[in-house]
């Protein structure tokens, strides 16, 4: 009877060294410069990856900070006599971070990262696949470039349409922390972006920037766990 548990423990050193190990070569896999070996698995890497273990070169050669995201949300509610009606739009962003930042160890940032995640991928363009295309010779098509370049545009789309069921699932859990569950009938993401003021302009604070927005489509309200901050 005690045997199996004992067989487990001493294998979840093994399993957990086997877990670590793939993610380490798949993340290996993803950074690489471009080779042919990437391109040939290039599909499933990106899958694994994207988008919740996003990374980049970045951070050893970073380029200036130029604007900053934020995620808000509107909420299409039922009304009681069974008309519909749109909220105000609500930040979704800034309590996260304000509570990453008095608490590192907090599940802020674990709340953070998805939807950070998911709007780099929905304003970011695959570079593999901007360094073919800016590459290919209209004067001397190649079918099987072609071919590769539409199975990485596939695999772009892919990928911003699983950043969309994020944002999208991450607005229905907001909704319902807001509104209480049952009530939203349909969500709506609206991604805020502010442009910092440029280099010459250093003296100003970042509010006087420029600001864009970034509406998305209503989507369908969708039953998640509820959003909280706090530990245990």
């Amino acid at each position: 009877m005690h045997r199996l548990p004992r067989l487990a423990l001493a294998l979840l050193p093994a399993v957990l060294g086997a877990a670590l190990a793939f993610h380490f070569a798949m993340t290996l896999a993803y950074l690489t410069p471009l080779n042919p070996l990437k391109l040939r698995f290039y599909e499933p890497v990106v899958g694994y990856m994207q988008p919740f273990f996003v990374q980049n070169w970045h951070l050893f050669a970073p380029d200036p900070v130029r604007d900053t995201y934020a995620l808000t949300v509107s909420c299409r509610l039922r009304q009681p006599d069974g008309t519909p009606a749109e909220s105000a739009w609500v930040d979704v962003s800034t309590p996260f971070r304000r509570a990453r930042q008095a608490n590192r160890f907090s599940p802020a940032d674990r709340m953070d990262r998805p939807q950070s995640s998911a709007i780099h991928s929905v304003f970011n363009r695959d570079e593999t696949l901007m360094v073919l295309q800016k590459h290919r010779r209209d004067d001397d098509p190649d079918p099987a470039y072609d071919e590769l370049l539409e199975q990485l545009g596939r695999a772009e789309g892919r990928q911003r349409e699983e950043a969309l069921t994020v944002l999208d699932r991450i607005a229905s859990a907001h909704c319902d922390s807001l509104y209480g569950p049952g009530r939203t009938v349909e969500v709506r993401p609206r991604i805020v972006v502010l442009h910092f003021p440029r280099f010459s302009d250093r003296m100003r604070p970042d509010s006087d920037g420029e600001l864009t927005y970034q509406l998305l489509d209503w989507a369908p309200y969708q039953r998640v766990a509820p959003l909280t901050t706090k530990g245990g």
